[in-house]
């Protein structure tokens, strides 16, 4: 390794910095990995109801009323938070709802509150015309539908009363709990058959950043082989014994050019742990300090 010349890095001067990235997925029934299950009373899916029940539900179902551990927080994934609520009321006593999985390679650690949206695309048909119902999420782990024609009361679409089912941000779950109708000929329970999502996904990214300062008395020597004088013919490959470099570039006026920067782990040199690759090559000060800025993102 004597070819080599090691530098510390000043700590102090690391800088970590945390960015959240948001990126708007579109989907639709038939993109990769995302499924819709049928949880019909009577029915095989029995057991999708249960789990879901056990995991997110037995605070608001009546089924484990008796079983208040259930309802813990170490024991039940709803979600718990200290400004809104999600309603979990209508997951009802007996198996009767549609489950939406998305793959976490489309949400990342999270679906963003808030930018949920669902449109069944099936070609439902109301007083002849093909219409589109639309639900979306409050922020708060609700669904209710923007353009229901019918409504459980006058109150504020997302409450209590209007929601039509939940969603679990970062499981990448949407349930769809209401039995009731949407429209007159149309049921809640017909939806999550044929449709389109779109939502934003959360993911945090975050970035280590290095200063790298070289003084004008170092790194002056360049570790390109080709420049290198072979003592022992022009055939022979080059080795530590016929490393100095040829009289063309030992004048004063010769500097090398950088065009990689490895970082290295202190005390291991075998595999540099990150590699900077310049976009392009930098000649080498003799003169003034010289500061690169290494970027990771993580």
């Amino acid at each position: 390794m004597s070819d080599f010349v090691f530098k510390g890095i000043d700590k102090s001067s690391k800088v970590i910095e945390s960015n959240v990235v948001n990126y708007t997925q579109n989907l639709t029934t038939s993109s990769v990995g995302i499924t819709s299950v049928k949880i019909v009373s009577g029915s095989i899916n029995n057991n999708y109801w249960s789990s879901l029940n056990t995991l997110f539900y037995t605070s608001g179902s009546s089924v484990y009323v008796s079983e208040s551990k259930f309802a813990t927080p170490s024991s039940n994934l709803s979600i718990n938070q200290i400004i809104g609520t999600q309603f979990l009321t209508k997951y009802h006593g007996y198996p009767s709802s549609s489950l939406i999985t998305i793959p976490t390679q489309y949400y990342g650690e999270k679906i963003k509150e808030g930018s949920f949206k669902f449109t069944d695309i099936s070609g439902s048909n109301v007083d002849n015309n093909s219409v589109n119902p639309i639900i979306i999420d409050d922020g708060f782990g609700n669904l209710y539908s923007t353009n229901a024609h019918h409504s459980q009361s006058i109150t504020n679409a997302s409450s209590s009363d209007n929601y039509v089912g939940n969603i679990f941000y970062d499981k990448g779950l949407a349930i769809i709990t209401e039995t009731g109708s949407w429209s007159g000929s149309v049921k809640y329970s017909d939806l999550a058959t044929n449709y389109k999502l779109k939502f934003d996904s959360f993911n945090t990214i975050h970035s280590h950043e290095y200063n790298v300062v070289l003084s004008p008395n170092e790194f002056n020597h360049t570790m390109n082989y080709s420049v290198r004088n072979v003592l022992s013919g022009s055939n022979e490959p080059v080795t530590l014994s016929t490393r100095y470099l040829a009289s063309p570039f030992t004048g004063s006026e010769f500097q090398p050019y950088i065009t990689q920067i490895n970082l290295w782990q202190d005390g291991d040199y075998d595999t540099p742990v990150i590699q900077a690759t310049l976009p392009r090559a930098i000649r080498k000060s003799d003169k003034i300090n010289m500061r690169f800025k290494i970027k990771l993102d993580i």
